[in-house]
């Protein structure tokens, strides 16, 4: 625009100078000059509007280029430096992140406002700063600014502001250390004072006999008392009651030179009452002419530290007593799948699952583990003792990590907030498979000794001492049969436990031969019977047996006539089934003392018939 407004006023002189001099006269110098001023004049008018303009007229915005210049020159500066975009910070130098310590984390500070890295107290002094390098006539400008560190401890620096002329919108900002900061002279012996009571430390001294000389201020922040009314006290006098005696023997003991120093843990009480624990250093405090002046020390509160330990060896105690309880002790949620929130080491011997597996069901879930025929009833009986915030007590059946079912017992109860909110569930769960076992053993056994009609095992061995005894008395004639009824193992596989327990009572119903008065029959375990025969002629017409020449043929009859009836047959649903039986006996004889060496004897007479095969009999050895 400039351009074409010389251009026009050149050629407008040019053409009034020609005129002019068509004319002659005046008007060759007049012409001209008059178009030369109103040229000038409309400068001048221009010029003007363009000044009055100016502040109204947007800034142009600064180009990528321009922006990534000014990242490269305050990259390049050594001094701390940021640049400035408005009040936000566009770029940061590593000797700016060092110095507040963002060594790496420039993400942090690029992109937030300046002003967040400015202690409140100098915004308004920023502020006018700014003004003055941003403004109309964009100047430098400096002063002392606090900087807050990444630590949140302030940081005095002298900052430099300069605008960017070729970056529009943006300043340059170097920082220095604060030369005023520096200490002009050396006060420390006169600030020694001060600066011994800002320390978080107490630091005492004491003369010969234990009573307080010096104290710095940490002591009243420690213990609430003042350092005035202290002094001339006995230093021993802040300590614990159980503790004090100890305490001052021991300062004595340093005060004397009899102890070197002195590193103890003790209890204070302070003003208030509170007791608090204080690590105790001290040693004595010798002059330069090596006489002993008494003694100086500090004392650190160790409270928290000394709490952790106690905590911490609580919880050892408690996770030892928990990994060594017979059982599982837990803590879980009261939902259908028991997430447990804890679980003890126990879990490992009662499930074969480690606890991190339980807990949060991270494996497996508890509920999972609970036999199906039993979830309902353990579900059951919890809600119910909840709802009465009751404990409860159930036994149940859950798997182990091998699918093997084992019977528990559990016994727990509800944690309940103020409100009655139940917050969870805690208990103990341990294995009872054991004692239900022998309950179970127990159960059937009546059953079958009430279904079959034989004798049960403590009258049977009652019975057998009785007539091993009239033996020694009167001799009596007596024999004992162990009789072993193998290959019945083999029928569990293939048919189920109820029907296992049928086929096991039919066996014993066809120990008809001995089932008179004159004999007993017992069943003792995994299928095998015992037999007490005092009476040998098994319907026969009565007469005396003349000696054992008699005596071992009729038990012979009488064992072979069992073995064929043990041995026929059996039926069992839609198939055959053949029993195979043997049988030891042992007579009555003196050498038995009791019924265990009888009941020993006849058990390794079977052992030999067994060998030999089913249906053979073997006498036990003279």
């Amino acid at each position: 625009m400039a351009l074409y407004l010389f251009s026009a006023w050149t050629l407008a002189l040019m053409f009034a100078a020609v005129v002019g001099t068509w004319h002659g006269g005046s008007a060759a110098y007049g012409l001209p000059a008059a178009v030369g001023l109103g040229g000038l004049l409309l400068v001048l008018l221009l010029r003007r509007q363009t000044w009055s303009d100016a502040p109204l007229r947007r800034r142009p915005d600064a180009t990528a280029q321009q922006t990534q210049w000014a990242g490269e020159l305050c990259h390049n500066i050594s001094s701390p430096s940021v640049t400035i975009e408005g009040p936000t910070i566009s770029f940061a130098n590593q000797a700016f992140l060092a110095l507040l310590d963002y060594r790496g984390r420039a993400d942090e500070v690029v992109g937030l406002p300046f002003t967040n890295l400015l202690h409140p107290v100098d915004h308004a002094r920023f502020a006018s700063l700014f003004a003055i390098a941003a403004g109309s006539t964009p100047t430098a400008a400096d002063s002392m600014l606090r900087m807050v560190s990444a630590t949140g401890l302030p940081v005095k620096l002298h900052a430099s502001i300069s605008p960017l002329p070729a970056v529009p919108g943006s300043l340059l900002i170097q920082f220095s250390p604060d030369a005023a900061a520096v200490p002009a002279r050396d006060d420390s012996e006169h600030d020694m004072p001060v600066v011994l009571d800002q320390i978080d430390l107490v630091l005492f001294k004491t003369d010969t006999e234990g009573r307080i000389g010096y104290l710095n201020r940490a002591w009243e922040r420690l213990t609430g008392r003042s350092v005035a009314d202290c002094r001339g006290r006995l230093l021993s006098a802040a300590v614990h009651p159980e503790e004090r005696d100890g305490v001052q023997r021991s300062l004595l003991s340093v005060a004397s030179g009899q102890l070197d120093q002195l590193v103890s843990e003790v209890r204070l009480v302070a003003a208030s009452g509170n007791v608090f624990w204080v690590m105790l250093r001290a040693q004595s405090c010798t002059l330069p002419d090596g006489d002993l002046a008494g003694v100086v020390g500090t004392l650190t509160e160790v409270t928290r530290r000394r709490r952790s330990e106690e905590l911490g060896s609580s919880r050892r105690y408690l996770n030892t007593l928990l990994a060594n309880v017979p059982g599982m002790v837990y803590r879980g949620r009261n939902d259908p799948d028991w997430t447990m929130e804890f679980v003890s080491d126990g879990c490992v011997d009662l499930t074969g699952y480690e606890p991190w597996e339980l807990v949060d069901n991270r494996r497996v879930a508890f509920g999972s583990l609970i036999h199906p025929e039993d979830r309902e009833f353990v579900w059951s009986q919890v809600q119910a003792n909840l709802a009465q915030h009751k404990p409860y007590q159930i036994s149940y059946r859950i798997a182990d990590v091998n699918g093997v079912y084992l019977w528990v017992w559990e016994q727990g109860r509800g944690v309940f907030s103020s409100q009655g909110e139940l917050l969870v569930i805690e208990g103990f769960i341990t294995d009872v498979s054991e004692r239900r076992g022998a309950e179970e053993r127990a159960r059937r056994r009546m059953w079958f000794e009430a279904r079959t009609g034989m004798t049960s095992r403590p009258i049977f061995d009652a019975l057998l001492a009785w007539t091993l005894h009239q033996f020694q008395v009167g001799g009596a004639p007596f024999a004992l049969l162990w009789v072993d009824v193998f290959g019945m193992e083999d029928l569990v596989p293939q048919y189920s436990q109820e029907v296992s327990e049928q086929v096991l009572a039919e066996v014993a119903r066809r120990f008809r031969p001995v089932s008179y008065p004159g004999a007993a029959v017992s069943y003792l375990e995994k299928h095998q019977f015992a037999v007490l025969l005092t009476d040998f002629r098994a319907g026969q017409a009565a007469r005396e047996l003349a000696g054992s020449n008699e005596l071992i043929p009729a038990v012979s009859k009488l064992a072979a006539r069992l073995l064929q009836e043990l041995t026929a047959t059996l039926r069992v649903g839609d198939s055959e089934v053949v029993i195979a039986a043997a049988a030891g006996i042992a007579l009555g004889d003196a050498r038995y003392i009791g019924i265990e060496s009888m009941f020993e004897a006849a058990r390794r007479a079977a052992t030999q018939a067994v060998e030999l095969g089913s249906g053979h009999c073997e006498f036990a050895d003279e």
